[in-house]
């Protein structure tokens, strides 16, 4: 048990995307358990901790770059040079290096999604859960949509979500997961 919540995974699948999320694990079971879920990729970062992540000298010298809000990684070599996650986190992973625009800034109910802004969802904790149907997971898909990245990674206080259009990753993810529960 993860908190005072009970254990939960639910998966699924949208258009060409399969889904987990689970209140067993958090975002640094996943890295641990299935590193192959980053490793020789490009990581964007659209929200660390509630916010936006400040890089350090040190991430700027191994070659992240941030631009309108959004952190943007070299190529993934090693788990232990990502940044810390603060909770609240939400990452979208490339197999090749991508620009995704600027980070919203307002409320994603009163402006029309639009390629070019990506709105923060993973910070609606109550409500982003994609086993149940939502607003706020209609909105997602239909980001997911434009952005179209290989995989996406969320973790709430409570809650970590796993999207891949990747068979073979969220595979591998769907199991590390589940054997560490053996």
């Amino acid at each position: 048990m993860l908190g005072s919540q009970p254990i939960s995974v639910n998966v699924g699948s949208h258009g060409d995307y399969l889904w987990l999320t689970t209140t067993e694990h958090d975002f640094d079971s996943l890295l641990s358990l299935c590193p192959t879920a980053v490793l020789g990729k490009y990581v964007a970062i659209t929200c660390f901790d509630s916010g936006t992540l400040d890089l350090s000298d040190k991430e700027k010298a191994a070659g992240w770059e941030s631009r309108n809000g959004i952190a943007y990684s070299p190529l993934i070599e090693s788990v232990r040079r990502l940044p810390d996650r603060g909770g609240f986190d939400e990452w979208y992973v490339f197999t090749t290096p991508i620009d995704l625009g600027r980070r919203g800034r307002g409320n994603p109910f009163e402006a029309p999604l639009l390629p070019g802004q990506v709105e923060v969802l993973v910070n609606f904790a109550e409500g982003f859960d994609l086993h149940q149907s939502s607003h706020l997971a209609d909105l997602f898909w239909r980001q997911l949509e434009w952005i179209h990245p290989e995989s996406y990674i969320a973790d709430t206080h409570h809650l970590l979500t796993f999207v891949s259009a990747s068979s073979s990753v969220f595979a591998a993810v769907r199991n590390a997961l589940r054997q560490s529960r053996s």
